[in-house]
């Protein structure tokens, strides 16, 4: 699984954080999982002036990498990112996905395959990963 033109978002370095943390949101990661995702990857993709990435979809992640628990969870909620650092130089490469990152966030819910709904339920057995 990659990054290319069609499936990922290029976005400013300046405008990462906020964008990460309101997509983390989306996919029901509370405050503290959002800051501890968030404050892994920073030091990394400050290191470019835009960066492109993606959220992976949890059914791929499940296959690359199983999940067992016991007793089985109501909601199971796994984040992947996939990024690169991208240099202005090469943008015209990315045409296609520059614009995405101003569109509401809530499609990621939708591309990693969670319930936003029963993953923020108290009331249910919920693993996060």
């Amino acid at each position: 699984s990659g990054l290319n033109d069609m499936d990922s978002i290029v976005i400013p370095v300046d405008k990462v954080t906020i964008y990460l943390d309101k997509s983390l949101k989306v996919l029901g990661l509370h405050t503290e999982a959002r800051t501890t995702f968030i404050t892994s990857w920073l030091p990394y993709i400050l290191k470019h002036e835009y960066n492109a990435f993606r959220f992976v979809p949890q059914a791929a992640y499940e296959r690359a990498a199983s999940l067992c628990i016991s007793p089985q969870p109501d909601v199971v909620t796994r984040v992947r990112m996939l990024f690169k650092g991208i240099c202005k130089e090469h943008l015209a490469n990315w045409a296609n996905v520059q614009t995405e990152a101003e569109k509401d966030v809530a499609w990621w819910a939708d591309v990693v395959g969670v319930d936003p709904a029963r993953a923020g339920d108290v009331t249910l057995f919920r693993v996060l990963e």
